[in-house]
């Protein structure tokens, strides 16, 4: 029996070029904050808290908290470590294909927050508005860099195999014809205009792999394949902030941003299949009159790219009080956002054999599609507590409803194609609860030592309706250091603890001779990702 599939990286269930799924929403839409070095030092538990460019995206109401103005800018690098290899069947203690272990690992630099705030005074000095900000942030929210590699052997399946499944039912003229990809799955058309796939048995509509054979009645792997499947994925999720803050009287304080976000994301995902015997897996093609003529499979490849690009607006709001000596108390909502993405896509596909007469090679045209989606609504509060020129101690909870996104037409306002995906988005998706904490201690006035920590539930459900178990998890620390004039820098390091992704490299699709399915092979890719940020800034 297998594990549940999580598959958080939207690419294993894009088998099909244009089209979108409850991951893909998923992915868009969540956040794995960044910040500056002293937010994420201490967690991103600064709901409460204030006084820091990174703080402006948690609770609008930070800027106002501050007597002065201040510029910073927070340079830093995003480091992730993959292993992905093949996950045994039930009752086994060897995978079940891409045995290999693989280890993968990529660095980015990154500039995660950025911005000023200036603090503008009214001269009151006991009630009534003492002074009101206006502030300008950039702000990651979350980055999609991560890659898979995964390799073995397999006697059982193939990815050619699946894709000839894919393509049961269409003639073969659909394939060949003028306009194929205006008419067929974009995939089985690659493979098939590449020589990955063919018809047999003299039928029109029904598809064999060239690393498969006839066996009676059932078709099967002739032999042992190397196989290989990857992608990488780079890009991230920014927003840029307009943030208004008013002091009320020392004691309230409360702000709005107006959100401008910003998604991009590349994308290329692989598959690739050598015959490990060549000689094992010869193939017949028809030539001229009824002439046959006989040759071997090789290796084949077909590539997948993706690209994307997406823009949105949003409103929050916040408050932040003071209600006695050392006690803060904050919240803040986030309006849903409408982000208005555009897909660009295409597949090639290359088949080698022993005759390089037969030889294939198809690239798609580039495919585009446009469409909305709309993000989730999200709450937040936190209580933070000071212990004078001491140190801090804070703790925030976040609520999100994922099963409140919605896919839904551009320009059109028929969304009729994407009733499918947002069923399963209302039947599969939805709360997520995120707890953050974090401290500051402050050992002599130019010195602080920060330490967090970061709990996030998955929002998916299984089958059943529980919730499955792939929460996230991050540990955190930082130091910072403040001149006694106006400079100050802080360097902050975050250890993400993210699940376990399961996901099949290709769709099971092959049956025995007695009717029971031969499973294609599983494969977990474990992630871990840091973050190492420097935020340099000035107040005055």
């Amino acid at each position: 029996m297998r594990k549940n599939i999580v598959a958080i990286a939207f690419l294993f269930s894009a088998a099909l070029a244009g089209a979108q799924s409850m991951n893909d929403a998923y992915l868009f839409s969540q956040n794995n904050y960044l910040g500056t070095a002293r937010t994420v030092g201490m967690g991103n538990a600064v709901t409460a808290v204030g006084g820091d460019l990174g703080t402006l995206y948690f609770n609008p109401a930070g800027s106002a908290v501050n007597s002065y103005s201040q510029f910073s800018v927070t340079p830093g690098l995003v480091i992730t470590s993959a292993d992905a290899h093949g996950t045994p069947l039930a009752g086994q203690t060897d995978p079940y294909g891409f045995e290999d272990l693989n280890i993968t690992r990529h660095t980015r630099f990154t500039v995660p927050n950025y911005g000023f705030v200036m603090n503008f005074k009214t001269n009151r000095k006991y009630r009534g508005l003492k002074s009101w900000t206006f502030g300008f942030v950039g702000h990651t929210t979350n980055n999609f860099l991560n890659e898979v590699y995964a390799s073995g052997s397999n006697y059982n399946t193939s990815f050619a195999g699946s894709v000839a499944a894919m393509a049961d039912g269409t003639p073969s003229s659909v394939f060949s014809g003028e306009h194929p990809y205006d008419n067929a799955s974009w995939r089985p058309v690659a493979a098939y205009n590449g020589n990955m796939i063919a018809t047999y048995g003299g039928m029109d509509d029904r598809y064999i792999g060239v690393t498969e054979k006839t066996d009676g009645d059932v078709i099967r792997v002739a032999d042992g394949l190397n196989q290989r499947y990857g992608w990488l994925r780079t890009g991230s999720k920014q927003d840029l902030l307009f943030n208004f803050g008013f002091n009320i009287s020392d004691v309230f304080y409360f702000g709005a941003n107006i959100g401008i976000v910003s998604l991009n994301m590349n994308s290329d995902e692989y598959w690739a299949e050598e015959a490990m015997n060549p000689k094992k897996f010869a193939i017949q093609y028809v030539v001229g009159d009824g002439q046959f003529k006989e040759t071997y499979f090789d290796n084949l490849r077909l590539r997948y790219s993706y690209n994307m690009e997406g823009n949105g607006a949003y409103l929050k709001a916040g408050f932040l009080a003071t209600p006695v000596a050392g006690l803060r108390i904050g919240a803040a909502i986030t309006t849903p956002t409408v982000i208005n993405i555009k897909e660009f896509y295409a597949y090639d596909a290359q088949t080698t054999f022993l005759d390089s007469s037969f030889d294939g090679y198809s690239k798609s045209p580039e495919g585009e599609w446009e469409y909305d989606l709309r993000t989730p609504m999200r709450v937040n509060a936190g209580l933070a507590y000071t212990f004078g020129q001491i140190g801090l101690l804070s703790a925030d909870y976040e609520m999100c409803n994922y099963g409140t996104m919605y896919f839904r037409s551009f320009m059109s306002g028929n969304d009729s194609d994407f009733n499918g995906v947002n069923s399963d988005i209302a039947n599969f998706m939805g709360v997520s609860h995120q707890v953050r904490v974090g401290t500051e201690i402050r050992p002599m006035p130019q010195l602080a030592i920060r330490a967090g920590y970061n709990l996030t539930t998955s929002p998916e459900k299984n089958d059943q309706g529980g919730y499955i178990k792939a929460n996230r998890e991050s540990a955190s620390f930082g130091l910072g250091y403040s001149s006694k004039n106006s400079f100050f820098a802080d360097l902050g390091f975050r250890m993400n603890f993210l699940p376990d992704d399961y996901f099949l490299a290709y769709d099971d699709y092959a049956y025995d001779a007695s009717g029971n399915q031969i499973l294609s092979p599983e494969i977990v890719n474990k992630v871990t990702m840091f973050d190492v940020l420097l935020t340099l800034g000035l107040r005055f």
